[in-house]
């Protein structure tokens, strides 16, 4: 994670002065599990009674270095998403100035949920994720109102690992993407999110709450998206839900899927030099029967799945 300092509270204070004027901070708290961004918990009291939570959300220096301007396109972006009808949180405030804080922030609504690493029923959760990602990719990419957004020309790179970083068996899968990258693009571009993990998905009594951490937003390929959450969700969710979850992605979107192989075999390759690391990661946040065995198993079950099917 980035760390867990909290700002000071007279920043804070102002902070929550310039969302709702007449509003009093509380308590504060760092929230754990960011990868890409500080978070920090605020509780205000409102004038007229009641209490409110927001989340302060400063942007990380890979992002930063990606795009100077990452707050506000993410707060832009979740608005918009939000009067779409999907289940993001709204950010009711931006600022770069870094007159406050030392780095670009937004500010969040606290949303009921939290990821679920481990859930008690995997087929309903890699379905309701079915639906949002079908959701997302329904939106129209060419609205006037997405135009800040980049889009891929072209398909992205098809690796950032070499040949010499993986294990052995896996050469003939690294030569053949070598050989048919970049695979044809026979859907129409669409939002991504662009780093649909599990980390990234709220869960409130069993229902998908909201999907956070937007900083990877582009326009490009759908099966982008579709393969980095198979990835994840083959060992998370298990094999049969990953396989219910692109069954029923493909039923609501009617997107073709001949190319899933390919970006199979790229989202695997990506990660399999650092199948430890995403063990350890893992096991951190309670799963202790994901291991780098486990994660190189499943790696390999993807990678003959995908060789099978461009055989």
């Amino acid at each position: 994670m980035v760390g867990l300092t909290v700002p000071h509270h007279d920043t804070l204070q102002e902070i929550v002065h310039r969302i709702i004027p007449d509003a009093k901070l509380v308590s504060s708290w760092a929230l754990e599990g960011g990868s890409s961004a500080d978070m920090t918990a605020v509780e205000i009291a409102l004038a007229q009674g009641g209490t409110e939570r927001l989340i302060v959300r400063q942007c990380g220096d890979a992002n930063l270095a990606a795009d100077p301007d990452v707050a506000e396109h993410e707060a832009r972006l979740l608005n918009i998403l939000a009067d779409r009808g999907l289940a993001v949180p709204r950010a009711p405030h931006v600022d770069q100035s870094c007159a406050l804080l030392p780095k670009p922030f937004l500010v969040i609504d606290f949303l009921d949920g939290e990821p679920d690493y481990d859930p008690t029923d995997p087929m309903s959760a890699a379905l309701q994720t079915a639906a949002f990602m079908a959701q997302l990719h329904g939106l129209d990419s060419d609205a006037n109102d997405l135009a800040f957004v980049p889009r891929h020309h072209g398909p992205p790179g098809y690796l950032t690992s070499r040949r010499d970083e993986l294990p052995e068996s896996f050469h003939a899968a690294h030569a053949l993407l070598e050989e048919r990258w970049p695979p044809s693009n026979k859907n129409p571009p669409v939002l991504l999110h662009g780093d649909f993990w599990p980390g990234n998905l709220l869960w409130h009594k069993g229902r998908l709450s909201a999907v956070v951490d937007w900083e990877d937003t582009a326009i490009g390929d759908p099966l982008a998206d579709l393969a980095i959450a198979r990835g994840d969700m083959s060992w998370g969710f298990g094999w049969e839900a990953m396989e219910a979850f692109t069954e029923r992605y493909a039923d609501l979107t009617g997107f073709d899927l001949t190319a899933l192989p390919l970006w199979d075999l790229r989202a695997v390759l990506r990660q399999a030099p650092h199948a430890a690391d995403y063990a350890e990661g893992w096991q951190e946040l309670g799963r202790a029967d994901i291991t780098e065995t486990m994660i190189h198993n499943t790696h390999t079950r993807l990678i003959d799945t995908a060789m099978a099917a461009l055989d």
